[in-house]
């Protein structure tokens, strides 16, 4: 096993500060008087043996499913989807593949290469609004496939994938006796009160979420998988070996989110809706760029002129006018940006408008 850089990762820990920052990958932090806790209910130890099962039993009534089906973690998506990843392919051989769409959230790519195994890519194409062609998909498809890895919504473009589409990648992958992974950290800002989970697309899904990107609560670092039975058992077995527990007072603090979840999504939603019908706007008057705009989430993936690096604009963009976007070649996509809309309506207008201004100075 050899552990590669995550050269996004060490880019968004290391980047200078910034006014205006469309970078983040999440909505505001949530305030912790939304949690509406009491000092007493701090704690530092839970009754727990796999995870705490008022948290999983929270999560499986907002997802449709049982108990015995949720794996919990302390390390949000990020270490879900390990989880996810290590158990599908636990046992695999030498030389199983695993299939990743691109362009991706890195570490979608770099968990099973650093695994060992061979990684085969499904293209997601701005000129098909980053829809997956399940053809494309299934000429990748063989009997050396272990595993495929999607997020939905896409991350970086906001797209979102079909059930129907999900049901047919979930067939295909079957059928080789393999294991789709669907993380949906960002198709939780869609949620209301009826929720929707990817893992109810086939008996071979596993899904990975969590409270940070709709909800800005990043800093409970509280995660979890959907999946089949054996997959979780093997998670928890997987988690025996790592961590043995997850954080207490985080567990108990994401049950109280859980319990006042649709206050929370109320409070985000009146910023975070009016703000994609102001990213639709500016993309709209703003035709140098060429988008896909989401239906909803808070990222989108705007492609760049020709002739202009999403470096060069971004470094432009942080250096005169104190605005952070990411720059797409983390995506394996240079001539992009991701630029995030979860952040408070003025510094919007002002970040998109700064956009507009640094395209003004290199064209």
């Amino acid at each position: 096993m050899r552990f590669p850089e995550v050269s996004y990762m060490r880019w968004a820990k290391s980047h200078p500060p910034a006014h205006i920052n469309l970078a983040r990958s999440g909505v505001d932090s949530c305030p912790p008087s939304a949690l509406g806790l009491k000092s007493r209910d701090l704690v530092v130890t839970l009754p727990v043996r796999d995870g705490y099962m008022p948290l999983r039993q929270a999560i499986a009534r907002r997802y449709r499913v049982t108990a015995g089906r949720v794996f919990t973690v302390s390390g949000g998506t990020s270490f879900a989807n390990w989880f996810a990843c290590a158990a599908a392919l636990d046992g695999c051989p030498h030389g199983s593949e695993v299939i990743v769409e691109r362009p991706t959230y890195e570490p979608l790519l770099k968990i099973p290469e650093a695994l060992g195994y061979r990684v085969r890519r499904l293209d997601r194409r701005l000129a098909e609004q980053y829809a997956i062609d399940v053809e494309r998909f299934a000429g990748l498809v063989n009997a050396r496939t272990r595993l495929a890895i999607v997020s939905n919504l896409h991350n970086p473009s906001g797209a979102r994938i079909p059930s129907a589409t999900l049901r047919r990648m979930a067939a295909l992958l079957a059928r080789v006796n393999a294991f789709l992974v669907v993380d949906e950290v960002y198709l939780e800002c869609l949620f209301g009160a009826r929720t929707g989970s990817c893992v109810h697309a086939g008996p071979n899904v596993l899904t990975t979420n969590s409270l940070t990107k709709a909800y800005g609560l990043d800093g409970l670092r509280a995660g979890w998988v959907l999946g089949p039975r054996e997959m979780i058992h093997r998670a928890w077995m997987i988690q025996d070996l790592l961590a043995n527990n997850g954080v207490a007072p985080g567990e108990q603090m994401t049950l109280a989110a859980f319990r006042r979840l649709s206050g929370i999504r109320r409070r985000v939603h009146a910023t975070l809706d009016p703000n994609l019908e102001r990213l639709q706007r500016f993309l709209a008057r703003e035709r140098r760029l060429e988008a896909f705009v989401p239906e909803g989430g808070n990222v989108a993936f705007p492609r760049l002129p020709r002739g202009v690096a999403s470096d060069t604009l971004a470094d432009r963009l942080l250096r005169r006018y104190s605005t952070l976007v990411v720059p797409g070649r983390f995506f394996e996509a240079p001539r992009h940006i991701r630029i995030s809309f979860g952040c408070r309506p003025a510094l919007l207008e002002r970040g998109l408008a700064n956009i507009s201004r640094a395209l003004d100075d290199l064209l």
